[in-house]
């Protein structure tokens, strides 16, 4: 059944309009497969999103400084969904509009993602806390991207680029394939998106190495009944920056083939990209959001008789839970290799929510 029937008619209309023909010359059938995918899963994504939000703005002991962080990637995941709900308008102002959107949203997914491994690695490595860095965070994961949006702009770069709008090259058969990879579209995609998406993924893969082998360190001089929180914590934060590498790896390749090839996109490709890319709001959820302390703060407000409440078995604990995983980011210090406590520390912030 294809998932588009269960839009507003207008909207599946919109959508569907689309599917006339692309810079990519794909058939109407290819181009209705690939937003099929986007819509589906930024579905999904939007979702998963809201979920985080709402968790946030509705329960007043999940407003801590780390899943403030999460709050914000979730905001910009919203946006970055919402954009890939235009369909391909393929020319005129709501194309570019789309294109502006999903430059801005995209960028700011993936630099919200570099201050949260910041803070963890502030807060565990360094013994320091960064709620008071939150005014710069906003003016580097937002303001960067809204500068860099304007910048295809000056050489009139937004356009069809596939089955949507957003950074285009030229698609003139007169040009030569060398003309088409200087173009400043494919300029404007590298040095925008995907070489700060990549040197992303280079920081937050580096910062969570240091900061599990630190964790793995400290795991190895407690009691047998402490490892087990700290393995889970390792396991936990091993996957943060897979998510970027999973979700944009297909579309990186496709991009260095659109580079290569220009005049010959594989459409293997365009579907390897639209199937991984959607779902990065639902996987920021998943592993960034939802922790202990978000669903036991849902689970607390169902009816006692439909499921336990996680705030609940808390209580029954003594609130022993939570102390215990705040706890052990209190003991991680790397000075001399040294495990100990203190450090500077907020005692109304709970950064460790992220694990």
């Amino acid at each position: 059944m294809n998932p588009l029937h269960y839009l507003p008619q207008p909207i599946a209309h919109r959508l569907l309009k689309s599917d006339d023909s692309s810079a990519t010359g794909f058939s109407p059938k290819e181009n209705e497969i690939l937003l099929i995918i986007t819509v589906a899963e930024s579905v999904l994504s939007l979702i998963g999103s809201i979920l985080i939000v709402t968790s946030y703005l509705k329960f007043k002991r999940l407003r801590k400084f780390s899943l403030e962080l999460v709050f914000w990637l979730s905001v910009s995941d919203i946006g970055m969904c919402v954009s890939y709900f235009f369909g391909n308008p393929k020319s005129g102002g709501l194309c570019t509009a789309q294109a502006m959107i999903m430059s801005f949203f995209e960028l700011a997914s993936v630099l919200w993602t570099t201050v949260i491994a910041l803070t963890l690695f502030r807060l565990i490595i360094l013994q320091r806390t960064s709620s008071h860095l939150i005014k710069y965070y906003h003016v580097f994961c937002f303001g960067v991207p809204f500068v860099s949006m304007f910048l295809p702009l000056l050489t009139n770069s937004y356009g069809d680029s596939g089955a949507w709008c957003w950074i285009s090259t030229p698609t003139d058969e007169s040009e030569t394939d060398k003309q088409l990879m200087e173009s400043p579209g494919n300029l404007w995609r590298l040095t925008l998106f995907y070489l700060p998406l990549w040197l992303a993924i280079i920081f937050n893969s580096t910062v969570y190495l240091i900061v599990t082998k630190t964790l793995s360190r400290v795991a190895s001089t407690q009691a047998s009944d402490q490892r087990p929180k700290y393995l889970k914590m390792i396991r936990r934060l091993r996957l943060y920056p897979l998510i970027l590498v999973f979700c944009w790896l297909g579309a990186t390749i496709n991009r260095i083939q659109n580079v290569i090839d220009p005049s010959h996109p594989w459409y293997s490709l365009y579907l390897f990209q639209v199937a991984t890319r959607s779902l990065q709001g639902t996987l920021n959820a998943l592993v960034y959001g939802f922790n202990n302390h978000v669903i036991g703060e849902w689970l607390s407000i169902i009816p006692n008789g439909c499921s336990w409440s996680a705030s609940k078995e808390e209580e029954e604990s003594g609130g022993e839970e939570e102390d215990e995983e705040d706890g052990i980011f209190n003991k991680v210090s790397y000075v001399g290799g040294k495990v100990g406590g203190g450090g500077e520390r907020d005692s109304n912030d709970m950064e460790t929510s992220l694990i």
